[in-house]
């Protein structure tokens, strides 16, 4: 009588544990998933801010700085020393891979090719509606063809008031929050500003 009991009790500890073994690996898929698709709807936004005049930049061998011209030409540069930047014009940017540019000091070296970023109207509009469910959407496709799943939580812009308080702003258009959540209920959000 014993030993079935303590044989059920086994069996049924080890079902429970390979049957459950399985739910951290689903977990750390849905949840890398969702960080692929904001990763995808954040390289079609401006990742690297614009060139500033007078601003100091700051060189750093662990964490580089980039930036986009202003006026956008497809490229993007990296610091390659610190300075402040000219309190005139804009540089005139090369267009060529080892092309440097010096600006007061501080030389910008050409880093590579950017596609045509989107105006986060244009983004806004492709994310999706809030609430609505994507399983065919552009950003949640992988390169075998399939989809991810997920919810639009929050799609709007937005903006600080003297507090730090969020609020909602659909006037001025340089802050869009979007929130999103995978089918385990993980949520991811992301800020995108313009200028």
């Amino acid at each position: 009588m014993i030993i079935s009991v303590l044989g059920t009790m086994i069996y049924t500890f080890f079902l429970k544990a390979f049957s459950e073994s399985v739910t951290p690996i689903t977990r750390l898929r849905a949840s890398a998933a969702l960080h692929k698709v904001m990763a995808n709807i954040t390289a079609d936004c401006n990742r690297f801010p614009k060139w500033r005049s007078g601003t100091v930049y700051t060189y750093s061998a662990i964490q580089a700085t980039y930036v986009i011209p202003s006026n956008f030409n497809g490229y993007y540069y990296i610091l390659a020393n610190t300075g402040t930047s000219s309190a005139g014009l804009e540089p005139i940017w090369p267009l060529s891979s080892g092309g440097t540019y010096i600006d007061n000091g501080i030389i910008w070296a050409w880093s590579g090719r950017l596609r045509a970023l989107k105006p986060l109207a244009t983004l806004q509009s492709q994310i999706g509606a809030e609430g609505s469910d994507q399983n065919a959407n552009y950003y949640g496709k992988s390169p075998d063809g399939t989809y991810t799943k997920y919810t639009v939580v929050k799609n709007r812009f937005i903006q600080f008031d003297a507090s730090g308080n969020e609020i909602d702003d659909a006037t001025v258009n340089k802050i869009l929050k979007v929130t999103l959540q995978n089918e385990t209920g993980e949520t991811l959000t992301s800020l995108f500003f313009s200028d």
